[in-house]
């Protein structure tokens, strides 16, 4: 939910095309909505951001070449989940000022679509209840319509707490929280055999309980998806 910059940009495009932009819907400090037009129908158009950890790339190089080490990037051409619906819009709106078409068009700004999931809060907060039709698009290799459903998720956060200790002086003193999730971990792969064929599991371990091998971890933490 973090893409501020993103957002900046494009309501800054948005508000020049002459666009109402407002910020901040849904309770989502980087969530917004432009507006043009007035009456129905109500078409919403969703622009999804979002930024992964460890994807940052220079741009056209085929080989792992980051622009900031271990930065943020975009993943499956999500640099282009935000702008081409910005362009959508912006086409659209012409052609309703040229054809004196009635109605209104609304890009949705959408943080977090790889795991945040900010639609989600944002159609909870009721901003889509009046939108007569929402529409949404994925880069692919072929132009084409999908009308179809996809897996649902959850995001759990597993965090233990342990005991630490010297690892050489006392580590029978010590209770390891990485060790904790490495166990869970390992219970989750075997699990993967008896689980529905259609269904994911996956994770990060995203706190470690530091960097010092010669210390027994008091904490970690781990991310399921």
């Amino acid at each position: 939910m973090k893409n501020a910059f993103t957002g900046f940009i494009l309501c800054q495009v948005l508000e020049d095309e002459g666009f109402a932009v407002e910020r901040g819907v849904g309770g989502i400090e980087t969530a917004f909505i432009g507006t043009f037009g007035s009456g129905k129908p109500v078409i919403a158009i969703l622009g999804e951001f979002d930024a992964l950890s460890g994807l940052s790339q220079k741009r056209g190089a085929t080989f792992y070449e980051p622009v900031i080490p271990n930065g943020n990037g975009h993943g499956c051409g999500h640099n282009l989940l935000g702008t081409a619906p910005l362009a959508a819009v912006v086409a659209l709106k012409q052609y309703m000022e040229e054809h004196n078409m009635e109605g209104t068009i609304r890009y949705y700004g959408c943080p977090g679509e790889e795991g945040g999931s900010g639609k989600t809060y944002m159609a909870r907060a009721g901003l889509f209840d009046d939108a007569d039709a929402a529409l949404t698009w994925h880069p692919e290799s072929f132009s084409g319509i999908f009308s179809l459903t996809t897996l649902a998720n959850y995001q759990v956060y597993y965090k233990f707490k342990g005991v630490a200790s010297h690892a050489a002086n006392s580590p029978h003193l010590g209770r390891s929280a990485l060790d904790a999730v490495e166990l869970m971990n390992v219970g989750a792969n075997y699990l993967r055999e008896h689980i529905l064929p259609d269904a994911r599991l996956h994770y990060s371990v995203i706190n470690a309980g530091g960097i010092s091998p010669n210390v027994v971890q008091r904490e970690a933490e781990v991310l399921y998806l």
